[in-house]
């Protein structure tokens, strides 16, 4: 399985004064080399992941903060209000917080995370089919595993397919593009743990290798997403129609128990697993599919921006893995006939289809 990133050291870290019993700020030497961090700057990566923040000593003693009006940066000695003894607890409460989250700072946060954002950034506004200006979604990007949200603007991601048809550029003379990966996890997964899969339709070539047969295309394809979902044998069988041989055969092709495994033990061990680019997962329901649609959602935004940098794109929004883009005739002549789209991190290609969506 595929693992894009690298443990990051801390070299300097700075107590804000919040968290200090003192009220005083404090830098305390790590590392010879590494990045330097405070611990509120911990807590905006925390957040990321939904993990809750590090909590300052006042709000510990919240009662205390309460009754005395102490606001979160007042400077308070707090050794002459709490005893010594609760000074020592929440200390110890610190830097199991601290080392937490020092054993989840990886290449991620310090560089994947922010290449992920900008290409959420300065969306193009478009038109509905009254030609009305639709309000430019404001997306959020924590969470469980990552996948993308709006907290803000249209919500394109539970809009109707008609609807989103039917929208157009601002620009006369621009059209609206979809570029949407095709199968995107199951191909992404299959990949990342090794196979090569020769067909651009990895139905199909799951279909070709295993000599699956089933009545048509669409129930094998529910019935791998079941799998790969998390579903019980039980209900993934009675989708593929009842065979259990074919409901083997898609399991120990995809080596859905091995990895379930690998991942489980992970967690186990640490409380937490990382996607394949070393951004941290703190659940382990159905932990092999957190896995895939994380790392499905960062290689999605990272292959996509290579794309809008490349030609020169202006994205309007994005829904999982399709990408719709604001863009004249000539720039749509120009990547139309696109059959893939590389993502260089992972050196992993997809195949995506482009369409476009109005005129």
């Amino acid at each position: 399985m595929l693992k894009l990133y690298k443990k990051i050291n801390i070299s300097e870290l700075k107590i804000d004064a919040e968290f200090d019993y003192a009220s005083q700020n404090r830098v305390i030497s790590l590392n010879d080399s590494g990045m330097k961090i405070s611990l509120r700057d911990m807590n905006k990566l925390r957040l990321l992941s939904q993990l809750d923040p590090i909590k300052t000593i006042g709000e510990v003693n919240h009662k205390i903060s309460q009754v005395l009006n102490i606001s979160k940066f007042d400077r308070v000695n707090w050794l002459y209000l709490i005893e010594k003894e609760n000074c020592l607890t929440y200390k110890k409460y610190l830097l199991e917080e601290i080392n937490l989250t020092k054993d989840i700072l990886t290449s991620y946060h310090t560089e994947t995370f922010s290449l992920r954002k900008s290409l959420y950034r300065n969306l193009s506004t478009i038109l509905d089919s009254d030609l009305k200006e639709i309000e430019t979604p404001v997306y959020n990007h924590s969470g469980v595993s990552g996948r993308t949200s709006i907290k803000s603007g249209f919500n394109f991601l539970s809009s109707s397919k008609e609807f989103r048809k039917n929208c157009k550029s601002k620009k006369k003379e621009n059209i609206l593009v979809s570029i949407d990966f095709k199968a995107c996890e199951p191909n992404l997964y299959l990949r990342a743990i090794g196979k090569q899969i020769k067909n651009s339709d990895v139905y199909n070539h799951l279909m070709d290798e295993l000599n699956i047969k089933v009545e048509n295309r669409e129930k094998l394809k529910r019935g791998i997403l079941s799998v790969l979902y998390g579903a019980s044998d039980d209900t993934a069988n009675r989708i593929l129609g009842g065979d259990k041989t074919t409901l083997k055969k898609i399991k120990d092709f995809f080596e859905i128990e091995k990895w379930e495994r690998e991942l489980q033990k992970e967690f186990d061990q640490n409380k937490f697993i990382f996607n394949m680019y070393g951004r941290p997962i703190f659940s382990d329901k159905s932990i092999l599919n957190k896995w895939i649609q994380s790392s499905a959602v960062d290689f999605c935004s990272l292959a996509f921006l290579n794309l809008v940098k490349e030609y020169d794109l202006k994205v309007a929004y994005l829904v999982h893995d399709d990408m719709v883009v604001d863009c004249s005739y000539e720039k749509f002549e120009k990547i139309k006939n696109i059959k893939e789209i590389l993502e260089f991190k992972s050196n992993i290609s997809l195949p995506v289809e482009i369409t476009l969506l109005s005129t």
